[in-house]
């Protein structure tokens, strides 16, 4: 898995990339130039749902309300859920989220997550705390499933007791296929919306603060317009 701007790539905030044709897709005209420029992590959202098997009238869990944890809440309203959860001990960001799919919102650091009842159909972290992913599987019921997104410590101890009784199922997000058509339909269509994710827009000069824009809890996605 490649990324340009990440290491070992460099050079790619540039006015121009060439890219191999194959790894290019057509996007409508209805599509900003904002919203196409996220359609990279509305494809990580999408693998999230298709993992948690997430379908209409399902119960959901989220961890985190940053960028990805926002941009999972998008997607699992689009995928049909019925209740999406989301605890992030911030409260403008708990606010915030509920603009973005959440139909309900948590403060881990008040409420006992793991004691969530009814439990949920599906867990996502999307912070990487220990703690948000131990307390968000013990909220899962039988048979669900948990799928892991945010990037925290590279161990930790699961409560294997809970996940083997209950037959949960847990795995990762990393790689992702087949993606792009279904995010392009589901921007277009309005069924998420990216263009309301961006709050920074930076020109080339100004590349270093956008990628300390993130430090900022208020900040959700920012766009680096090369022209």
């Amino acid at each position: 898995m490649e990324f340009y701007a990440t290491p070992p790539i460099d050079g790619a905030f540039c006015r121009y990339v060439l890219i191999d044709d194959d790894m290019a897709h057509p996007v409508p005209d209805s599509i900003s130039d904002d919203a196409a420029a996220l359609l990279e992590p509305l494809s990580v959202a999408i693998t999230t749902m298709r993992k948690a098997h997430v379908v209409p009238g399902s119960s959901i869990l989220i961890a985190g309300a940053g960028p990805i944890g926002v941009i999972c809440a998008q997607a699992a309203r689009a995928f049909g859920a019925a209740r999406i959860v989301v605890s992030d001990p911030l409260p403008a960001r708990r606010e915030r989220v509920l603009q973005f799919g959440a139909t309900e919102v948590l403060d881990p650091t008040v409420i006992d997550v793991a004691a969530l009842d009814p439990p949920v159909d599906a867990f996502v972290d999307a912070s990487g705390a220990p703690a948000a992913v131990i307390s968000g599987i013990k909220a899962v019921g039988p048979a669900g499933h948990v799928v892991l997104v945010g990037m925290g410590a590279d161990e930790i101890a699961l409560p294997i007791s809970h996940i083997q009784i209950l037959e949960i199922n847990v795995t990762g997000v990393f790689r992702y296929t087949d993606t792009w058509p279904a995010a392009i339909h589901m921007v277009s269509t309005g069924a998420v919306d990216l263009d309301g994710m961006v709050t920074g827009r930076y020109d080339l000069e100004h590349v270093g603060e956008a990628l300390d824009s993130d430090s900022d809890p208020a900040s959700l996605k920012s766009i680096v317009v090369p022209s």
